[in-house]
């Protein structure tokens, strides 16, 4: 470099070059400014002790950076070495908090003799305005840009401002009417479309990972295996936590990928937080929707009585329609039951019709004289009262029932039919059996590479580091084996299912009779009428019932049951 004065050594400076973004990296800012700060370095005849060059921020109040920059110029100072400039491309590229940071930021580097200096030359050396009169004070001295400079500094923060208003709020829009912004969720991937010309952002199933998020729902609606069993079997099917990219965020460090993190098998925890996950069931809740669901613009990956049947009550969307979806959190049905259940165990045949007003009975148990309660099903909805005793109703409806055939020809249309659905899934549990043979395979070959090392390496260290992944790839290997081992199907399992299932069929009544869940019962009975009956219906024998069903030759038809129940009177409750 040539000096400005050649009777004068050349003096110091420092270069920054500062990008708030890896998308500004991508785009070449930083080797633009380096290129222009050292051009103007150079034209000034300096020398560049150095050049720093990072990705970070200037909306940040305090630049941590800059404080260890200040500190690298004492360690200049004390080693003898002066710095004279800091050398920036803009104000703008110092910070973008505005006139009160960047004054402060220029006070920092006038306690240590450093000017600030920009190669656009809006910033210009103080000058002693009472030199004509050869006298000099701090308060004397003043740039002539002065004002120039901290407009520049306040433009860059309502810059900052305006910019992000227009984003964010693009943004914040985007996420109101159901579109992805971000990283895709696990089990998604982010898919472009078009939208009235623009692009836009949605999340699709990744094929990858969305059937092992699609299985734990439904593993979980299922019931019959605990999180813990739900887990062995996802990790067995070869689950492995998503591989994402580790980075290097320290600073004066351009960001870039210093490795990888996930890969780890899937925990009960874990399975817990998934299960909870709104965005699955295909609905919105986060911050930019003032933390109220709405449906996605795209559907999830399982249905929202899905999603309810799995969370039992965790977490409950109410979805009545796109507009009036709401979110409940440890939800409870039961608990708003107040005086009346629709389903008690006591009555469980209520939603049989009342043969005057044809609407469904109500249970109740009255006291005597004698303080002995009876129980019984009764209607009193702007008519007569009847009361029909619970042992006499109940009764009628076990004779009904145990007189219910299914008809011979469907029986065994329907038995084809059964096959045809159980061979289907049959085909799906041999397809996750295959999954978790791959699974099992692989880590066999992991584990194979792991032995090899081991007789390669010299360190004791790492052969025992290496001894201890075989022994958790062994564990892995036996648990994914085991949960293939359960999933396997025979062909002596299929017809024993059959057979099985068939004798169901044939003695309907001891599914109908079942009381143990009351929802299930009242569904099946469902099957069997084409519409609800009275309960006079039901004891002579004539509801309309479901083409498949029939009533065995030896029913004998009831009179009606529309009796008065003596004793039951006052002091009665519903239930």
């Amino acid at each position: 470099m040539t000096p400005t004065l050649a009777s004068k050594k050349p003096e110091n400076c420092i270069i920054d070059c500062r990008i708030s973004s890896t998308r500004q990296l991508a785009g070449g800012g930083l080797a633009d400014q380096k290129h222009i700060c050292d051009n103007f370095a150079d034209k000034n005849g300096w020398n560049t002790l150095k050049i720093y060059s990072k990705v970070y921020s200037g909306r940040a109040e305090e630049r941590k950076d800059f404080d260890e920059i200040l500190s690298d110029i004492r360690n200049y100072h004390r080693r003898g070495v002066k710095v004279h400039y800091y050398v920036i491309k803009s104000i703008d590229r110092l910070t973008r908090d505005g006139a009160f940071t960047y004054e402060e930021m220029k006070d920092k580097l006038d306690e240590l003799g450093v000017q600030l200096i920009d190669a656009v030359g809006v910033i210009q050396p103080k000058q002693n305005r009472l030199a004509h009169l050869g006298f000099e004070y701090d308060w004397s001295k003043r740039s002539p840009t002065a004002a120039a400079q901290l407009a520049e500094a306040q433009k860059a923060k309502d810059e900052v401002g305006d910019n992000l208003v227009r984003m964010i709020g693009a943004e914040i829009r985007l996420v109101q009417e159901g579109y992805k912004i971000g990283s895709e969720s696990d089990g998604f991937m982010n898919k472009k479309i078009i939208v009235d010309g623009k692009k836009k952002v949605i999340e699709a199933p990744d094929p990858a990972r969305a059937p092992y998020i699609i299985e734990m729902f439904n593993l979980r609606v299922l019931g019959t295996m605990s999180d813990e069993e739900i887990v062995k079997k996802i990790n067995a099917m070869g689950y492995r936590s998503k591989i994402r990219n580790r980075w290097d965020r320290r600073l004066n460090k351009e960001k870039k990928v210093i490795g990888k993190m996930g890969g780890q098998p899937l925990t009960i925890k874990e399975l817990q937080k998934k299960i909870q996950r709104v965005n699955y069931a295909g609905i919105k809740c986060e911050k930019w929707t003032h933390n109220l669901p709405i449906k996605a613009q795209y559907d999830g990956l399982v249905s929202i009585d899905t999603f309810n049947a799995a969370n039992r009550g965790k977490v409950y969307i109410d979805h009545k329609s796109d507009s009036d979806i709401q979110i409940y959190y440890d939800h409870n049905p039961e608990k708003l039951v107040k005086k009346k259940m629709k389903r008690n165990p006591l009555f469980p045949y209520k939603w049989f019709l009342c043969p005057t007003c044809r609407k469904p009975f109500l249970g109740s148990v009255s006291a005597g004289k004698s303080k002995e309660r009876f129980p019984a099903y009764h209607c009193a909805r702007n008519h007569k009262r009847i009361g029909i005793s619970k042992k006499v109703f109940e009764s009628t409806v076990e004779r009904f029932v145990t007189h219910l055939k299914l008809d011979p020809d469907y029986l065994n249309s329907l038995e084809v039919t059964f096959l045809n659905k159980y061979r289907e899934r049959e085909r799906e549990i041999l397809q996750d059996s295959a999954a978790m043979n791959q699974s099992v395979s692989e880590l066999k070959a992991q584990q194979a590479a792991k032995l090899e090392a081991i007789v390669a390496t010299q360190s004791s260290i790492v052969r025992q580091k290496l001894e201890a992944e075989v022994e958790e790839l062994e564990f892995q290997i036996r648990n994914a084996e085991a949960e293939r081992n359960k999933i396997e199907v025979t062909e002596n399992d299929i017809k024993a299912f059959v057979r099985d299932a068939k004798n169901l069929m044939e003695h309907p009544s001891e599914m109908l009779l079942d009381t143990t869940n009351l929802r299930v019962q009242e569904a099946l009975f469902g099957l069997v009428f084409e519409e609800t009956p009275t309960i006079d219906e039901v004891a002579n024998g004539t509801p309309k019932l479901n083409w498949v069903f029939k009533l065995s030759s030896d029913f004998i038809p009831q009179e009606s049951l529309l009796v008065r129940a003596r004793g039951i009177e006052p002091r009665t409750y519903s239930v």
